[in-house]
């Protein structure tokens, strides 16, 4: 499903975020990335959506080897995938219900199932009957939660969760995971989720894939991570 091959990236400004780093994700996992700020967590992310290219090495995703796409080719491309930032960043004046619609009316997807999609995410996501609200009459738990049926509308392969609970209290993170592992089973979605809340890597046990200055420095399965200062 995705794969990196001795991916190294230098910035133009001489940084180098990630060395020769070779990582394999399976169709239908759920894997936590973390490390802490500078590790290389949103270079990885950039890499993956193909919004920058490897110095060095491949990486693989869905079958499209992203660093060589042609730049007409990515927008077709980022159809597989699908990404959920930490600030939400939907549209405030459309409602829930357009919001999400978005995401498929780019794509072209026919009016009928656009609104068959919609009403299936929604209530995916237990937001049935917020569909005709605005973002800024909801709590921010909610928000999270439209922003991630935005990113699993268009069925993609791998979603990518940035940080999903960083502007959520603990309360809210624990029913986004439930809602992120909800997606991975029914939806058989292949689910990377960065986050620095080591609280959730050793509650919600998945593989955990700890990053540091550009190294991969651990890749367990499903056994937790403790985090030593």
């Amino acid at each position: 499903m995705l794969t990196l091959k001795n991916v190294s990236k230098q910035y133009k400004n001489g940084v180098n975020a990630l060395y020769n780093v070779n990582l394999s994700i399976d169709s239908g996992e759920f894997v936590y990335i973390i490390g802490p700020t500078g590790s290389g967590k949103s270079t990885m992310i950039r890499l993956l959506d193909g919004e920058e290219i490897p110095t060095k090495g491949e990486v693989m995703v869905s079958g499209f080897n992203v660093g060589k796409l042609r730049h007409s080719k990515v927008p077709k491309y980022r159809r597989n995938i699908g990404v959920v930032y930490q600030d939400f960043k939907l549209l405030e004046k459309k409602t829930v219900f357009e919001n999400v619609a978005f995401a498929l009316e780019v794509v072209n997807a026919p009016k009928t199932k656009i609104r068959k999609r919609v009403r299936e995410v929604l209530n995916l996501v237990d937001l049935s009957e917020k569909s005709g609200a605005y973002p800024t009459e909801l709590s921010g738990g909610q928000q999270q939660r439209v922003a991630i049926a935005r990113a699993i509308a268009n069925r993609p392969k791998l979603l990518i969760a940035d940080e999903p609970t960083g502007n959520l209290d603990p309360e809210k993170s624990v029913e986004i995971i439930a809602l992120l592992e909800k997606i991975n089973q029914e939806e058989n979605t292949t689910i990377l989720m960065v986050t620095h809340d080591i609280n959730i890597v050793n509650t919600y046990k998945k593989r955990t894939i700890a990053l540091e200055q550009g190294h991969v420095i651990a890749d367990l399965n499903s056994g937790g991570y403790v985090h030593h200062e």
